[in-house]
């Protein structure tokens, strides 16, 4: 390969010129002198790259002085089509470095086209007391590569959450060396969380001769929102100085997505005629308008809610939000729940649900107990139990009656209370409560005989309340 070397030595003794006499250069950060953080290497320097090769090197930052220094930002400002920036996980910025401390990270020069000397700059945010703004400069040498992969690197157009956007990498054997290239490995060692694919890959080894092309179709399916999504495809080969390729891969996602306030409203114990409203907020927070098709409420349970609006008819732009008033019609006694659904375009979610709940103050009839065995033996041949009936509710209770039936004849109700009984909240067992007395009477063997009093009350849940009452006799 043709070395470039002495074009990359004269640029950048231009550049040192312009560094010692402080004149004739663009930008006067170029000639600021870190004092406190010190970087390596300085400049950054890569060897000759054949075009549609990537080559990494780190860039160490380390604090030399005596007080804490912010890195608050790193970014290429000069030639970002050839160099750009790879950050470690861990390095957050704004960053912290601690006297004798220092931050490691990744420059990485991919040239687009040969022969060139290219030169760039990592621009480099801190609070450094002399240059807390510096230009790191960037140098590289393109050659002509044997394998040409285009495009180098892979970006994907923004592409909508869920959907498809392909992108096609032509692998072309340049001839500058006539032997034929196999490709042994080929493939994603990084797929992005499942962001990036190759779409029907090429049966391995793959060998091209002296002017042969191979054209690999790749995909980009974003599986969230992500501004920044990124994947690595690699490829190894017997090429020279292109043993082993990795292809960044890049997108960007947009959609909408939704999010609610709640998804349950409660509005607690009402007066009964009351009205009262409970606002649900529907935002955006994706970065593609958002549209609601349908707002609904479940055409089952007690359907004492109003929606006002009662649809969306224009969407919710990215960052927007809505609020839709959930009102409660409190015209009846006792509690009352329904649902809102919410249909919406936002791939990533189902439809929302958000429950509702009122209730305005109800007696709660409550009978102890609602099943009784009564066991005569011997000489004992009537018995009588007592039935209690409580009210656990927040208003009086009105038991209208009860109705007796008893099939076998053994049984009697031989006390109750005159109706309407009026019975004040209260708890099991303190009461207040209303009774009832029932007696069974026997003189001959039996297992099964039964009676069942219904008790009949202005409970709006349980109007009425079935009592079995179970007796037998042993001689």
């Amino acid at each position: 390969m043709r070395s470039w070397s002495w074009i990359l030595g004269g640029a950048w003794g231009l550049g040192v010129v312009c560094l010692a006499l402080a004149a004739g250069c663009e930008d006067s950060r170029v000639v600021a002198t870190l004092a406190d953080l010190e970087a390596s290497p300085d400049p950054v320097v890569f060897p000759e790259t054949p075009v549609s090769t990537l080559r990494t090197q780190d860039v160490v930052l380390a604090n030399r002085g005596n007080g804490v220094v912010t890195l608050a930002s790193l970014a290429i400002t000069e030639n970002p089509e050839d160099f750009s920036l790879s950050l470690p996980p861990e390095l957050a910025l704004p960053a912290t470095i601690a006297p004798g401390n220092r931050v490691t990270f990744g420059v990485r020069y991919h040239p687009q086209a040969y022969p060139e000397a290219d030169e760039g700059a990592l621009h480099i945010s801190s609070s450094d007391r002399d240059a807390p703004e510096y230009d790191l400069r960037l140098q590289g040498a393109a050659v002509e590569p044997v394998l040409l992969l285009q495009p180098m690197p892979v970006r994907f157009p923004d592409t909508r959450v869920l959907a498809t956007s392909p992108v096609t990498l032509v692998l072309t054997h340049t001839g500058s060396d006539p032997d034929p290239v196999t490709v042994s490995f080929l493939g994603l060692t990084d797929d992005g969380d499942g962001d990036f694919s190759i779409q029907s890959p090429p049966g391995l080894p793959l060998t091209l001769t002296a002017g042969q092309e191979e054209r690999l179709h790749l995909a980009y399916t974003p599986q969230a929102l992500d501004d920044d999504d990124r994947g690595v495809l690699t490829l190894e080969s017997d090429a020279d100085s292109q043993e082993h390729l990795e292809v960044p891969l890049s997108g960007a996602s947009f959609g909408p997505h939704i999010q609610v306030s709640t998804t349950a409203l409660d509005f607690g114990t009402v007066p009964v005629g009351a009205d009262p409203s409970l606002p649900v907020s529907i935002s955006n927070t994706g970065n593609q308008e958002l549209h609601v098709t349908t707002l609904e409420l479940s055409n089952t349970g007690s359907q004492k809610f109003d929606l006002d609006p009662a649809s969306l008819p224009e969407p919710i732009p990215a960052g927007g939000s809505v609020q839709v008033l959930v009102t409660y019609v409190a015209d009846d006694r006792g509690d009352d729940d329904g649902v809102l659904r919410i249909l919406h375009d936002d791939p990533l979610e189902r439809p929302v649900f958000v429950q509702l709940h009122g209730r305005t103050p109800s007696p709660d009839v409550e009978v102890v107990p609602d099943f009784l065995s009564i066991q005569l033996s011997g000489i004992s041949h009537s018995q009588e139990a007592d039935i209690r009936i409580y009210n656990l509710g927040d208003e009086e209770l009105r038991v209208t009656g009860v109705d007796f039936s008893n099939p076998d004849g053994s049984f009697s109700l031989v006390a109750q209370p005159t109706y309407p009984a009026l019975v004040q909240p209260g708890a099991i067992p303190a009461g207040p409560f209303a009774t009832l007395t029932v007696r069974f009477t026997k003189d001959t063997a039996t297992v099964d005989d039964e009676c069942q009093l219904t008790v009949h009350s202005d409970d709006p849940d349980e109007p009425s309340l079935l009592v079995r009452v179970i007796g037998s006799y042993t001689p």
